[in-house]
This record gives C-alpha cells, sequence and structure tokens, in this order.
C-alpha cells in the first residue's frame, strides 16, 4: 500500500509540473502575440517636427514641458502637461489636458480628436506631424 501511494504522489507532482510548464509556455506566447500585435497597430506612426521624430510606442503618451512628460518639448509656449496621446484598436486620439495655449489639429481649435495620417498638431508655438515613420513631411 505505501508502494501505491508513493507512485500516486509522483504522478501527482508530474501532473502539477506538467500543468505549470503548459501555463508558463501559454504566457509566453500570449506575450508574443501580444507585442506583434502591439508593433502593427504602432510601430509605424510617429509625431515628428522639423528636427526630432518622437516614437510612439507606449498606449498613453503625456506630452508637455515638464521633465517627466514622455514627450518633452523645452519651450514655454507648451503647458508643463499639455495634452496626451492614446491609442485604442488602431486609433490615436489626442486630448488637451487643461494647456493654457490650446492644441490645433490641422488648425482647428479641439479638446479632443482623433488623429489621421498626415495631421498637423500645434502645441504653443510647437508644430508636430502625425505620419509613418521615417517619412519625411514638414511644413510650417
Amino acid at each position: 500500500m505505501d508502494s501505491l501511494n508513493l507512485v500516486l504522489c509522483a504522478v501527482a507532482a508530474a501532473s502539477l509540473d506538467i500543468c505549470a510548464l503548459v501555463l508558463i509556455l501559454t504566457a509566453y506566447q500570449e506575450r508574443s502575440t501580444g507585442k506583434k500585435r502591439w508593433g502593427r497597430m504602432t510601430s509605424f506612426m510617429e509625431l515628428a517636427d522639423y528636427s526630432v521624430s518622437y516614437p510612439l510606442d507606449c498606449d498613453e503618451i503625456l506630452i508637455g514641458r515638464h521633465a517627466s512628460a514622455d514627450i518633452r518639448l523645452p519651450d514655454l509656449s507648451v503647458s508643463r502637461y499639455h495634452a496626451i496621446l492614446t491609442v485604442s484598436n488602431g486609433v490615436w486620439t489626442i486630448s488637451d489636458i487643461g494647456s493654457k495655449s490650446g492644441i490645433y489639429v490641422n488648425g482647428n481649435l479641439i479638446k479632443t480628436a482623433q488623429l489621421k495620417e498626415n495631421d498637423v498638431i500645434k502645441l504653443g508655438n510647437r508644430r508636430l506631424v502625425f505620419r509613418r515613420k521615417g517619412v519625411y513631411r514638414y511644413e510650417q
């Protein structure tokens, strides 16, 4: 009877090890799939001005003059916390978060706007173009 209990314990332990391995492999695969999906959604877009491009590599991006901003624009015409960029289902949105000078998209003052490729965003005196990575298009 003791040997039967020992065999059952060994089988139970082996089963737990196999379950743990399956969970680890599934989590790894999900992480890999998530990274690929995220890459397809965002890796080809950026914000750019005439001299700098800013990659959009997370789902929420703070834009402002403050050192903690994800996209820091060291210009006194830009508020410390000026705008936030978000992406959901592949659609990028920019929202004013209480700036003094507002946000203009293609010349229109907005509170929130969905962005399309080549939209021109004005924050204070700064103009940024929402574009595909590596595509040069800047107009004053």
